[in-house]
């Protein structure tokens, strides 16, 4: 097995309803983590950084995450 890993890469896109066809043009972001295989949504940059809070939690919480996602303990993480 290779060495655990002590990063997690969120990856942030921004789009605008427009961008899939809805004519509000309602803007939101889009968070997904490859590590955890995760991704999560909001309206707002504030509510986005709660919600990766909470999926990162959600998918670590009581995980050998050494055993399950090949990462220390606790791991920084990374937006982009």
């Amino acid at each position: 097995m290779n060495t655990p890993s002590d990063t997690l890469h969120i990856r942030v896109e921004y789009f605008t309803a427009i961008d899939d066809g809805d004519d509000t043009g309602t803007p939101y972001y889009v968070a997904s983590c490859e590590e955890i295989v995760a991704v999560t949504s909001a309206p707002t940059w504030g509510e986005l950084m709660r919600r990766i809070h909470q999926m990162v939690d959600t998918s670590l919480d009581g995980e050998d995450t050494e055993q399950v996602y090949n990462l220390i303990a606790n791991p920084r993480v990374v937006i982009t």
